[in-house]
Parts: structure tokens; sequence; C-alpha cells
């Protein structure tokens, strides 16, 4: 929520769209940090040629103002990087309960493997994070029973730092880049919404939105 000394309902009070912004960018770094936030969990679209969009929970992992990047994890095998290596256009879905806050997010991915900024993530990485980058099978492989995809020597233990190293290689960072993002403020008193769209050169378009 906007935690600002104004009545946001009275047209003479709404709070300029630079603050709503700060906020925004506030609420996406504290979804990288606490993990029972709203924002930590977004969900991500890409487009299959074959079916369409197609959606799944990803985890906020990083977000740079400058740069206007958001980043999160994934396996090197799963489908969603074969998406975005065919169409790199990337939406990103972040609700919070208690903020009252959706954003929607336009970005353009780019893939991060084997590389510093893939290095950089996998040294903060703890084993137990590693671990899901063990599996020896490609993510939506079919099975014959459920399975967590790991060997039983790498299940039920805690493994080190050294043990799940090889996990690297199947390691990937996707680094999204936007320059369209619109936030909806939601609650029974009146909805509020707004767009903010940086140009070529940089500059910033903002406009309040009808809800």
């Amino acid at each position: 929520m906007i935690s600002l000394p104004l009545d946001i309902w009275t047209s003479d009070d709404e709070p300029r769209l630079g603050v709503v912004l700060d906020e925004i960018w506030t609420l996406l770094e504290e979804g990288v940090t606490d993990r029972r936030h709203g924002f930590h969990t977004p969900v991500a679209a890409t487009m299959r040629a074959s079916s369409g969009a197609e959606l799944r929970t990803v985890v906020l992992r990083d977000v740079d103002r400058e740069a206007r990047c958001l980043r999160f994890h994934t396996d090197i095998r799963s489908k969603k990087v074969c998406d975005l290596k065919e169409d790199p256009r990337l939406s990103l879905l972040f609700y919070d309960r208690g903020a009252q806050t959706q954003i929607r997010i336009s970005a353009a991915a780019i893939i991060n493997h084997n590389d510093g900024t893939a290095a950089q993530a996998w040294k903060k990485l703890s084993p137990d994070c590693r671990r899901e980058y063990l599996a020896s099978e490609q993510p939506g492989e079919p099975s014959a029973w459920p399975t967590s995809g790991l060997s039983p020597d790498l299940q039920d233990r805690d493994l080190t730092l050294a043990e799940t190293e090889k996990g690297y290689r199947d390691f990937a960072v996707v680094s999204a880049s936007f320059d369209h993002l619109e936030w909806l403020y939601a609650c029974h008193e009146g909805h509020r919404r707004a767009k903010f769209e940086w140009l070529a050169n940089g500059e910033l378009e903002t406009t309040w939105l009808v809800p």
C-alpha cells in the first residue's frame, strides 16, 4: 500500500506517479529478500508456437532499478528456456495481498548460462538451493512414478558445497529487462491503475488508467 499521509481517494490528494513508481521498486526489492512477500513468487509467461502462452511460478532473485532488470533462476534444460530462445518476450505478474497491489511487466529475456551473471548467482546459493539442479533428467520428462529427479544417494541427507558443484552446468539465470509496467492498487474504496513506459531514448512516460 502507498504509505503516504494523504487520502488517495480524493482527487486533489492523489499521489504523484513518481512516488507510486518508487513504491513499486520498494515492493519488488522486498520480494527478493522476504520469502513471505507476495512479490517473491511472480507468475512468468512465455510464448510457445504450438500451444500459446505457458505460465509458471518463479522465484524473484534480483532487482536492478538502474537497468530496469529482474532476475530469476532456472534449469537450462527447462521448457521455459526453450520458449525464450525461440521468443524472448516474457510477461511477469506480481500480486501481494497485504499491499493490495498487482504489477504486470512486459520484458525481453536474456538467458545467462555459464557466464559471469550465472557464476555470481551460483556462488550465493546454498547447497539446498543447488540440489534442484542435480537431477539427471531434464525438467518435464515423463516418469513412471513420483520423483524428485535426484538419484537415491543425493536424497534425504545434507549435501556439501563441493557435491553440488556439478549442478552448475545446468544452472541458468533469466534476466528480464523491461520498458513497460502496469500498476493496480485494488481495494473496496475504488481501484487505482497506472502505466509506466520507458521510450527508446530512456525517457519515462506515465499516465493514470481507468481500472
